[in-house]
């Protein structure tokens, strides 16, 4: 029989190697994401700030053109909207913790769900192995942190560049550019990590969340109970979202002395954990044994 008489087609598209089988992976767990109802109503909640503070910057360049003197006086009452490292280091924070909600939701549509519903056997059915399904996970997780964190950033630095007079604004405060990619991709790491390693154990909703709360607000509040008990200010280290926040001030430029002092700790804490998750996700990907 020849191919016409049984139906067979040949293949006319084009062949991609198989590392770069992660982006469709990444792909469709973004689009998962982008379809939840609570995503989006989170975002609107976190976008109210960004919209503020775009509005802000408008206004303030405005009024600089028309009325220096008036702008100075603006500039004064808005110290927060500066233009200055510590407002974008202050923007992504708020944006990171909405970003933190929606992760601890989302985590099971991500990743839990191929456990449970054996969505991770039907991936390594096809024609790639654990490291690309690994990667491709947490290329989703971290391009939905940069979605809410680095990009609405980046929009307000590009911003308030342009409506100055210049570009002398993006060559004085060029670092501010790598802080904001620096934190952006510190959060990305760290939360990919995490919400992957705890979403591989934890396959349901519930237990996932109240995982999420005790790392995030349980371990700190603790922490801060330690350091008043003991006054060594190292229990703060805890929480390991002051953790990330800590580096973030360090990517800006921004740490006080005493935050200096804690730097170095505060990294070991956190590639400490980024060495936990990776342990921890090992044998639950290998755990799924596939024929093909």
């Amino acid at each position: 029989m020849d191919r016409i008489s049984s139906g067979y087609r040949d293949w006319s598209g084009q062949l991609y190697p198989v590392g770069l089988t992660c982006w469709p992976i990444a792909r469709t767990g973004v689009r998962l994401v982008l379809r939840r109802r609570l995503f989006w109503l989170l975002i609107a909640f976190s976008l109210l700030d960004f919209l503020f503070l775009f509005a802000t910057i408008y206004i303030k360049a405005q009024i600089n053109v028309h009325n220096p003197a008036v702008g100075k006086f603006v500039n004064e009452v808005l110290r927060s909207v500066t233009g200055s490292g510590e407002t974008y280091r202050d923007f992504m924070f708020a944006q990171g913790t909405m970003t933190m909600l929606v992760l601890a939701f989302v985590g099971e549509m991500l990743v839990g769900g191929d456990y449970d519903r054996g969505g991770l056997t039907f991936y390594l059915s096809r024609r790639l192995g654990r490291r690309h399904y690994v990667v491709g996970k947490l290329l989703a997780i971290s391009a939905i942190v940069a979605l809410t964190t680095v990009v609405p950033a980046l929009v307000l630095y590009a911003e308030y560049g342009f409506l100055t007079d210049s570009l002398t604004y993006f060559r004085e405060n060029w670092r501010i550019l790598l802080g904001i990619v620096g934190y952006g991709t510190l959060m990305a790491i760290s939360l990919s990590l995490l919400l992957f390693a705890l979403a591989s154990w934890l396959n349901k909703t519930v237990p996932l969340v109240m995982s999420w709360a005790c790392i995030f607000v349980l371990l700190p509040g603790l922490g801060e109970m330690l350091r008043k008990t003991y006054g060594d200010g190292r229990w703060r280290l805890l929480s390991f979202w002051g953790d990330i926040r800590l580096l973030g001030n360090w990517c800006f430029g921004s740490t006080t002395e005493r935050e200096g002092r804690l730097v170095v700790w505060a990294v070991a804490t956190v590639v400490a954990v980024w060495i936990v998750c990776a342990i921890a996700i090992v044998p639950r990907v290998r755990a799924v044994q596939v024929i093909r």
